[in-house]
């Protein structure tokens, strides 16, 4: 199986969690969803009617991530659209305060099952080129991207704990490792949406265990792949 490596990064971004309601809370990771449109974006697959997703259905498509700089979160009082946003007494603005994850860097790692599709992405990104402009969540928080490289893998079992250096799905996650000197900020991020229909309505989630700093965790996975020298685990 052959797997594409690119890393992602901007100022900002923004991925609305479904239960925020006052303040629009952001997960500190692109949804698997949010990756198929940034590929999207990349390719210039169509947007109107949804149809981008099609090239995404029935889970064609598996994806890596690893956390590359330390996740920081910030939030700050955004003026909307005159019709979106909310007004004082006397009818300025009032900031609607909206969460960030400020400096992001992801390595993304994806495998489409559409060869020609994969080699357009390889060219694509290997020319440091896109149809449209990919952003990090919102239109406004544009990204820059960078290829690593296409690198062929199969998925390997263990018995033991190994070093991973993605996030982990809940679906291949065993248990822990920690040593006595273990200082690994371990979160997990929860309603993590992994697929949805051509209709944009979420037909999978899973619980998604990730290190804030970047750092690998020991972990006992189902299966993980052996990526340019690293583990990572696709979903």
């Amino acid at each position: 199986m052959k797997v594409l490596v690119f890393d992602i990064w901007g100022e900002y971004a923004h991925y609305k969690k479904i239960y925020a309601t006052t303040s629009a809370l952001s997960y500190a990771l692109p949804p698997k969803t949010a990756i198929y449109g940034y590929i999207g974006a990349i390719l210039g697959l169509e947007k109107e009617g949804n149809v981008y997703l099609k090239s995404f259905e029935n889970k064609q498509c598996l994806v890596g991530l690893s956390v590359l700089n330390p996740l920081i979160m910030k939030r700050l009082g955004i003026n909307l659209k005159a019709e979106l946003g909310r007004r004082k007494p006397d009818g300025s603005p009032k900031p609607t305060l909206m969460e960030f994850v400020h400096r992001p860097k992801y390595r993304l790692y994806v495998s489409h099952k559409d060869a020609t599709l994969q080699e357009k992405l390889k060219m694509m990104l290997r020319e440091n080129r896109s149809v449209y402009t990919p952003t990090l969540g919102l239109a406004g928080l544009l990204s820059s991207f960078k290829f690593i490289g296409e690198f062929d893998t199969e998925g390997v079992s263990s018995s033991s704990p190994i070093e991973v250096n993605s996030v982990i799905p809940r679906q291949v996650f065993e248990e822990l490792a920690f040593s006595d000197s273990s200082d690994m900020a371990i979160v997990e991020q929860s309603m993590y949406a992994l697929e949805m229909d051509t209709e944009r309505n979420v037909t999978e989630r899973d619980d998604i265990l990730m290190e804030r700093n970047g750092k690998t965790i020991f972990a006992k996975v189902k299966q993980y792949f052996p990526i340019n020298g690293e583990n990572i685990c696709l979903f």
